[in-house]
């Protein structure tokens, strides 16, 4: 497998070991993982990158997920998105879905959690035919 064929995901939470146990168990199935711990900074790098998924913890300084959401969707309308939360409510629950989430995650989760969704994330993206090819789309040959 070549580094374009792996699958790109994003995990954007402010919580330091939150992001620590998201790289450690998506890069034990051999994924590439970003991390971020506020949505601005995240949000340059995405609107210049392609990324399979995000797992997007709601509440975070600067923006939080359910802005962050909207703006990938509008920016990538195919990415599948997880908002990741330990204050769930059912409104943002259903907002979240509402816009566009693949999933509404509560935290402390499991691992088979996170593997689920990401094969869930991929199922639906591979039905809607979405794939990240070389050499054909506009960030093509771009450089960062």
């Amino acid at each position: 497998m070549t580094a374009d064929d792996k699958v790109k995901i994003v995990v954007i939470d402010d919580e330091p070991s939150v992001l620590e146990s998201f790289k450690m168990i998506l890069q034990i199935k051999d994924y590439d993982v970003t991390t971020f711990s506020d949505g601005p900074s995240a949000f340059e790098v995405l609107k210049e990158s392609m990324f399979d998924m995000a797992f997007i913890d709601l509440k975070l300084p600067g923006m939080d997920g359910i802005t962050i959401l909207k703006k990938l969707k509008q920016v990538d309308p195919d990415l599948e998105v997880v908002i990741v939360t330990a204050y769930a409510t059912e409104s943002s629950h259903a907002n979240a879905i509402t816009l566009g989430a693949l999933e509404y995650l509560r935290k402390p989760f499991l691992m088979e959690e996170i593997y689920e969704l990401v094969e869930r994330g991929l199922r639906r993206r591979r039905t809607k035919g979405v794939k990240r090819e070389g050499g054909s789309g506009p960030a093509a040959g771009s450089i960062h």
